[in-house]
């Protein structure tokens, strides 16, 4: 029989020199198509301005003329700003129907969304934990061991006794303490 021979694993192993250096290749070329994109959206929204807006013809106009464009500018940016605000209800309200669109069909699915739950930072945790456990070290003993059993106590101690005599008796114990405090109550 042949020597077992060891099972070569498939796909390509990197040395990690060699992933280190393959992630920064990876990150340089996504850093230079993030650029280009941006640089593209630029462009496309330099081009839309100036197709939306005129060029600011001011030359030889005399004062009167002046007025008269800056009124006219004024208008524009007052109808563009009630045009925006428009658009902002709008898909305001869009967003709103969306969201209850999707509940209503999550509700005929039965599908259900689970809330987010709250991060909670690492220190945190490990920092009240630490408190605990510091403040079960600082109690004191007692002396007894945690597992001795208790003494068997006489019956008659566990029961409370609710005989009349005793009521009497702890009636007359009160009426002169609080005696004792009203004449102290006098004095001062």
């Amino acid at each position: 029989m042949p020597p077992k021979q060891a099972k070569k694993k498939k796909g390509i192993s990197l040395t990690p020199e060699k992933k280190k250096l393959l992630k920064q290749l990876i990150m340089q070329k996504a850093a230079e198509e993030l650029k280009k994109q941006q640089e593209k959206e630029a462009d496309e929204k330099r081009v839309a301005v100036a197709a939306r807006v005129p060029k600011l013809e001011i030359d030889g106009l005399d004062e009167s003329g002046l007025q008269k464009k800056v009124k006219e500018l004024y208008v524009t940016v007052c109808r563009l700003e009630e045009e925006k605000y428009d658009w902002e209800g709008r898909l305001g309200r869009q967003t709103e129907e969306i969201n209850e669109l999707n509940i209503k069909v999550n509700d005929i699915k039965g599908k259900f969304s689970k809330p987010m739950l709250k991060k909670v930072a690492k220190k945190s945790t490990k920092i009240a934990s630490k408190s605990k456990l510091t403040s079960f070290a600082n109690l004191k003993s007692t002396g007894q061991s945690k597992f001795a059993l208790e003494p068997e106590k006489d019956e008659a101690e566990k029961k409370p006794d609710w005989s009349h005599d005793h009521l009497k008796h702890k009636d007359e114990e009160a009426a002169p303490a609080e005696e004792e405090e009203e004449e102290e109550e006098e004095e001062e």
